[in-house]
C-alpha cells in the first residue's frame, strides 16, 4: 500500500533515515488520537466509527454495504402522536454507518469520515489528503503519519495542531513552520528543536540561535538518537511527557512577565445571545432566551472549553478536551500574551544547547516549557470564552472558531454562523447539535450529513430538505423514515415535532432526544 511507503519517504525527509515498517509504530503514532472506534457490524466485518456517542446495541453497517435506495413501507401517520411514538415508529430503519468514504476518495482502509483523499489507513475525518496513517482531523495535506488536526502540512510525524508545516516532529500547535522537532507555539519558524513560543526564528535549540555549523551538527546527532530509540523501543515520549519530567520552577518565568500589560479579556455576549435567541426561532420556531441556561443540553456530545489559570497571573483562560490540547499540563499553562513574552526573553542554558542531546531534554526545557492553551489570530471581536478565533466574531464558549459568527457551545465549526451546540460543521448556518456535517442550513441533531437544508434527526443523509428520522439516504424531501409524504402531511408531523422540542427546551433546558440515542433498541 503506497501510504506504507509513504511511510518510509517521510522518515527519511523527516528523521534523516527509515526506522522500519509503518504498523511497528501503531500503538507509538495513535498516542495523541481519540481511541479508533471499532463496531461489528450486521455480517461480522469491523466497521470504523466517528463517536463513542452511538447506542451500544444500536445496528451498524460499513458504507459500502448501505442501500441507499431502500424502499420503506410508509408510516401510518395518524398514528403519530409525539416523538416517542415517531421514534418507535421508525426504529427498524436506524442503522448508524461506518467506514464512511465520500467524493474522489481511493485506497482507504480502516477509516472513517474520509472525503476526497487517497491512501488512507487508520484515520478518521479527513479531507483532501493524501497518504495518511493513524491520524485524525486533517484537511489538505500529505504524508501525514500520527498527527492530529491541521491543514496543508506535509511529512509530519506524531504532530499536532499544525498549520502549513512541513517535515516536522512532535511539533505541536506549530504554523508556517518547517523542519522542526520537540517543540510548541511556534510560527514561522524553520530548523527548531526543543523550543517554545518562538516567532520568525531560525536554527533554535531551547531558545537558542546557533551558527548554522553548530545547529547541523547538533540536529544530525539528535536524529540519530531519535532514530535509534524508536528503533529498539518502537515509542518515545511525547513532547508533554518530557516537560512533565522537569521541574517547574515559575519564578523566572513570572519575573520575565512583570510589567506586562494584558490586554482585556472579550466579555460581551450581547450580539450572540441575541442571534441564539433569533436561531431557535428560525429552526425551532420559538425564540428562546439565554444561551447558558441551555448550557447541559448544549455541551452533552460536544468539546466545549472551560474555565482554568494562567500559572503566572492567575488570569482566567480556556482549556478542553480538544484532540493535543487536553493533554497540556496545567502546571504549565500561560495567556498567549505570557507566552510570546517569555518566548523572547527564556532561554535554556547554554551549555546545555551546546552539547543537547535526547537525554538532556528534559533539563532543556523545563525553564522554558510554557503553554497557551488559547490563541487569537487575524481580526476577531466578542470572542467570549472562546479557545481559538481566527477572523470570527460574536462567538462564546466554543474550542476553535475560524471564520464564523454567531457560534456558541462548540468544538470546532469553519466558515459558519449561528452554529451552536456542535461539533465539526464547516460551512453551515443555523444549526443545533450536529456533527461532522457539510453545509447544513437551518438543521438539528444531524450528524455525518451533507448539503440538507430543514432536517431533523438525521445521520449519514445527503442533498436533503424538509427530513426527519432518516438514516442512509440521499435526496430526499418530505421525508419520515425515509420515506416521502405529501408536502401537507409532512408539515403537520413537523409542526408537532418542533413543538415538542421547544417545550421540552423551554421547560427542562435540555432534550432527552438526541442523534445518538435515537438509534438505541432500550
Amino acid at each position: 500500500m503506497e501510504v506504507k511507503e509513504g511511510w518510509k519517504s517521510t522518515c527519511r525527509a523527516v528523521l534523516g533515515g527509515e526506522i522500519g515498517e509503518l504498523d511497528e509504530y501503531s500503538q507509538y503514532l495513535s498516542g495523541l488520537n481519540d481511541p479508533l472506534i471499532v463496531r461489528q457490524s450486521a455480517n461480522g466485518r469491523p466497521v470504523v466509527m466517528t463517536s463513542e456517542h452511538y447506542p451500544p446495541d444500536a445496528p451498524v453497517e460499513d458504507m459500502e454495504k448501505i442501500d441507499f435506495s431502500a424502499k420503506f413501507e410508509p408510516l401510518d401517520l395518524n398514528d403519530i402522536k409525539d416523538i416517542d411514538s415517531l421514534r418507535a415508529a421508525v426504529a427498524e430503519r436506524t442503522q448508524y454507518c461506518g467506514d464512511v468514504v465520500i467524493g474522489n476518495s481511493k485506497f482507504v482502509e480502516s477509516s472513517s469520515e474520509i472525503s476526497d483523499s487517497f491512501y488512507i489507513y487508520k484515520s478518521v475525518r479527513i479531507s483532501g489528503c493524501k497518504r495518511v496513517a493513524y491520524s485524525q482531523w486533517m484537511r489538505l495535506s500529505e504524508d501525514i503519519y500520527g498527527t492530529n488536526e491541521g491543514g496543508e502540512t506535509k511529512a509530519c510525524i506524531r504532530c499536532g495542531i499544525v498549520y502549513r508545516n512541513q517535515r516536522s516532529f512532535e511539533l505541536w500547535i506549530g504554523g508556517n513552520t518547517s523542519d522542526s522537532y520537540y517543540s510548541y507555539g511556534l510560527e514561522n519558524c524553520q530548523d527548531c528543536i526543543f523550543c517554545f513560543n518562538l516567532i520568525g526564528k531560525s536554527r533554535c535549540i531551547g531558545n537558542v540561535q546557533l551558527t548554522t555549523d553548530k545547529y547541523t551538527d547538533l540536529k544530525k546527532k539528535l536524529l540519530a538518537e531519535i532514530r535509534q530509540e524508536l528503533v529498539k523501543n518502537k515509542t518515545l515520549p511525547s513532547l508533554v511527557e518530557i516537560v512533565n519530567q522537569g521541574k517547574a520552577n515559575h519564578a523566572p518565568a513570572r519575573a520575565a512577565v512583570n510589567g506586562l500589560a494584558y490586554a482585556p479579556r472579550d466579555n460581551d455576549k450581547t450580539g450572540l445571545e441575541s442571534a441564539f435567541s433569533g436561531a431557535t426561532a428560525v429552526v425551532l420556531g420559538r425564540r428562546l432566551k439565554g444561551i447558558d441556561a441551555y448550557a447541559q443540553w448544549l455541551m452533552r456530545d460536544s468539546i466545549v472549553p472551560r474555565d482554568a489559570k494562567s500559572v503566572l497571573s492567575d488570569t482566567t483562560l480556556q482549556v478542553s478536551d480538544y484532540p493535543v490540547m487536553r493533554e497540556l499540563p496545567l502546571n504549565r499553562i500561560v495567556t498567549q500574551e505570557e507566552a510570546l513574552v517569555l518566548g523572547q526573553k527564556l532561554q535554556a542554558p547554554l551549555a546545555l544547547v551546546e552539547t543537547a542531546s535526547l537525554s538532556s531534554a528534559v533539563c532543556i526545557l523545563e525553564g522554558i516549557a510554557y503553554f497557551p492553551p488559547e490563541r487569537r489570530l487575524g481580526t476577531y471581536k466578542n470572542l467570549v470564552a472562546c479557545q481559538w478565533g481566527s477572523q470570527s466574531t460574536d462567538c462564546y464558549r466554543t474550542v476553535v472558531a475560524a471564520y464564523d459568527k454567531y457560534c456558541g457551545y462548540n468544538a470546532w465549526p469553519r466558515s459558519s454562523e449561528n452554529i451552536y451546540g456542535s461539533g465539526l460543521v464547516f460551512n453551515s448556518e443555523y444549526g443545533f447539535k450536529c456533527f461532522d456535517g457539510l453545509a447544513l442550513k437551518r438543521c438539528l441533531e444531524m450528524d455525518s450529513c451533507r448539503e440538507c437544508s430543514d432536517c431533523y434527526f438525521c445521520h449519514n443523509v445527503e442533498n436533503c430538505q424538509e427530513c426527519m428520522f432518516c438514516f442512509n439516504v440521499k435526496a430526499k424531501r418530505y421525508a419520515i423514515g425515509n420515506v416521502e409524504y405529501p408536502r401537507e402531511q409532512y408539515l403537520k408531523i413537523k409542526k408537532m415535532v418542533l413543538a415538542e422540542i421547544a417545550e421540552k427546551l423551554e421547560k427542562n433546558k435540555r432534550l432527552e432526544y438526541s442523534i445518538y440515542n435515537i438509534g438505541a433498541k432500550k
